[in-house]
This record gives structure tokens, C-alpha cells and sequence, in this order.
């Protein structure tokens, strides 16, 4: 009898072990056709708490926080613990750490002094692939030239280059074909660099079959099978949710799938603007999932977080009862950058693999597992290097 039980209990632990296993290929086996990333500035767990109550009245309220797959991503550089949008899009872009001020170039780039190696970023993978690509930024100063879309897909020891980086985004330095779809602000500063370097932007992007348009509500002209689009306006708060919905649906008549960035500037000096960005791009993630999430990972992360938080457990301003809004009168602000852990979240195929304490380079190796391009979801350093 003991030997019949014992038996029967064999059989079970390794028929419940196959089931686990199969289950867990059935998983991994659902690739992502789409990858897009919501990159919100600045945007830490504190943050996070904070736009919930200043949206919501509780926590735990935005959607993205009802994301499956969640981790806790550190975001130290290669040679420092605080890191800049820089260095912390490099690692998310390229699965290596560098020097802050440096945009896809190993830690041997010197910000304005010197160049690293050249390090592959996720968009090249996906431009392989045969994907498109997209970036849109609510930037205001460099637009889509700002570090953490321009990491995606340029290669500068310094990141305030945004002729340069425009430049490398229609004809990249490896070759090939440059971004697909980009949307953003920072029209008069990013052309002015361009111009200084000899060169007109307008033209460059005509020559190259862009169509170039300098509002939201101007792309409401461009044909809808218009395919390479570029956007740039001068707008101090772009709105988010026309431009991500248009860039998907131009980057979607691609079959083979797409991979696109999102930035949202949620590091303001300033509690109101920082919190009602993130609330926003929340809803903007939403509408997104609703649509696209049985064939697109979805993925919200943050370059770094930075010292906003709700202080005060004697304060008025923090009563529940009170409406969310007051809650900014209690929100503590220094525009530093600190070096806490980021949150990661995902939904849609490969977001299972979101979980635990992971190094910001992890993530590169997140999204590059999704598509089913590799196989390893860590980095080789353990996310130490």
C-alpha cells in the first residue's frame, strides 16, 4: 500500500510538473507582433502614488497599476547610482549601461569629448525584423530628440545634440531606413540645430519621402496610407492621446508588426503638471491595452525616479476626505533625480516576464524576448554592469 502510494504520488508530482511546463510554453509561445513602450520622466513609485490620489482619491487607481507583470527595475549608470535620461534610455534601449549625457554608446563615451562603441538599440533589432518604428515625445525643448526616444534609435556622446540626432533619424549611421513615424514638440529648437549645421530639415525629410507637418491637428491632412510621417510642433504640452492613436494606426498597416516609444514629460517643477501628466497617459495606455493587448506587449517604465512625495501625516492636506486634487498641497518637490528602484509594468504576450527585482538593462532583454528575437530575458552581467 505504502508502495502504491508513494507511486501515485510520483505520478502526480510529474504529471503536475508537465502540465506547469506546458502550460509555461503555451505562455512563452504567444509572441508579441507589437512592442510599445510608455516611458513616463521621472516617474517612481512615489509619483505613481501620487497621481493616483491627485486623479482617483485613492491608490493603487491608475490602470497601469492593475498591469500582470510588475517589477522593480534599478537604474544606476555604468559609473554612477543617479542616472540621467541618458544613460537610464540606453539601458532600457540596448541592454547596457553607460555614462549619463550619452545616448547608445558604450560606457567608454565621454559626454562632448569622445565616442564609446556603438551599442545596437531595440529599434535596429526591429528594423531587421522588417518592423516599423515610431516615437512620439511631449518634449517641449528637443522633442523627439530627447534622450529617452532619441536613445532608441541614435548614437551621440551627447544627448543636447538634436541636430545630429534629427539628422540620424531620417538616415541612420548604420544604414537602412530611418524612423517611420515621429511626433513631438520642440519644432523651432530642434530645426535651429539643424540649421546650424548647414543642413534643412524640411528638405532632408521631403527627400527621404517624409510627409512633414507642424501640428496635431494638421495630421488630420496627411493621407491615411502615409506611412513615414514626421510632426513636429511648438506646442508646450502636445496632447498625447491624438498623436499615440494616429502613430499606431499608420504603424499598423505595417504587417509585420511595429515597435514604437512613447515619452510623456512627468518631471516637471511642478506638482500639478507632473501629476495630471501622468493621469493622462494612463488613460492614453488604456485606450491602447483595450485595443491592442492580445498581440502587443504593452510595457510603462521610467528612465529614473526623482524627489516627489506626499509628507505630512498631521497635515489637513492629507485627510481622505478631501477632493485628490488638494492632495498637491501636501506633495514635497525637489527636481533632483534620485536612485531608487523604477517600477516596470507589462500586459499583453510576454508581460509573465515582468516580475521581481530586475536591472534596467533586464528590460531591453524583456522586450527582445517578446517578439520571440532571443531567448534570455537577462542580462549577461545579471544586471550589474
Amino acid at each position: 500500500m505504502a508502495r502504491r502510494s508513494t507511486f501515485a504520488s510520483i505520478t502526480l508530482s510529474v504529471f503536475l510538473a508537465g502540465q506547469c511546463f506546458a502550460q509555461s510554453n503555451e505562455v512563452h509561445s504567444n509572441k508579441a507582433k507589437n512592442i510599445i513602450i510608455f516611458m513616463g520622466d521621472g516617474t517612481g513609485v512615489s509619483s505613481l502614488n501620487a497621481a493616483s490620489i491627485y486623479g482617483y482619491n485613492k491608490p493603487q487607481s491608475l490602470y497601469i497599476q492593475s498591469f500582470p507583470g510588475v517589477a522593480l527595475a534599478d537604474t544606476s549608470t555604468a559609473t554612477q547610482w543617479v542616472t540621467d535620461g541618458g544613460a537610464g534610455a540606453t539601458a532600457i534601449a540596448t541592454g547596457v549601461k553607460t555614462n549619463n549625457g550619452v545616448l547608445s554608446e558604450s560606457s567608454s563615451a565621454i559626454k562632448d569629448q569622445h565616442d564609446g562603441e556603438i551599442l545596437k538599440t531595440l529599434f535596429e533589432y526591429a528594423r531587421e525584423h522588417g518592423l516599423s518604428t515610431g516615437a512620439v515625445s511631449n518634449d517641449e525643448r528637443q522633442g523627439v530628440t530627447n534622450a529617452l526616444t532619441a536613445a532608441f534609435f541614435a548614437h551621440n556622446n551627447n544627448r543636447a545634440k538634436s541636430g545630429e540626432i534629427f539628422e540620424e533619424m531620417i538616415t541612420p549611421r548604420g544604414g537602412g531606413a530611418g524612423l517611420d513615424i515621429a511626433y513631438s514638440g520642440g519644432r523651432s529648437g530642434v530645426l535651429k540645430q539643424v540649421a546650424a549645421m548647414g543642413k534643412d530639415g524640411a528638405a532632408d525629410l521631403k527627400a527621404h519621402g517624409y510627409a512633414f507637418v507642424d501640428s496635431v491637428d494638421a495630421l488630420k491632412t496627411v493621407d491615411a496610407s502615409q506611412t513615414k510621417v514626421v510632426m513636429l510642433d511648438d506646442e508646450m504640452d502636445m496632447a498625447i492621446e491624438p498623436t499615440v492613436m494616429d502613430a499606431i494606426a499608420r504603424l499598423s498597416q505595417n504587417p509585420k508588426g511595429f515597435v514604437l516609444i512613447v515619452f510623456s514629460d512627468c518631471h516637471t517643477s511642478k506638482t500639478t503638471s507632473s501629476l495630471r501628466r501622468i493621469v493622462e497617459m494612463d488613460k492614453v495606455v488604456r485606450e491602447v491595452a483595450d485595443a491592442h493587448k492580445q498581440d502587443t506587449l504593452i510595457l510603462w517604465t521610467a528612465d529614473h525616479s526623482y524627489d516627489l512625495h506626499i509628507k505630512g501625516e498631521g497635515l489637513t492636506e492629507t485627510l481622505k476626505k478631501n477632493e485628490g486634487k488638494k492632495i498637491t498641497a501636501a506633495v514635497s518637490l525637489e527636481d533632483e533625480h534620485t536612485a531608487e528602484e523604477v517600477p516596470v509594468m507589462a500586459i499583453g504576450p510576454g508581460a509573465e516576464r515582468v516580475h521581481g527585482f530586475i536591472s534596467n538593462t533586464d528590460v531591453f532583454h524583456i522586450l527582445m524576448a517578446a517578439p520571440g528575437w532571443q531567448e534570455s530575458t537577462k542580462s549577461v552581467s545579471g544586471g550589474t554592469q
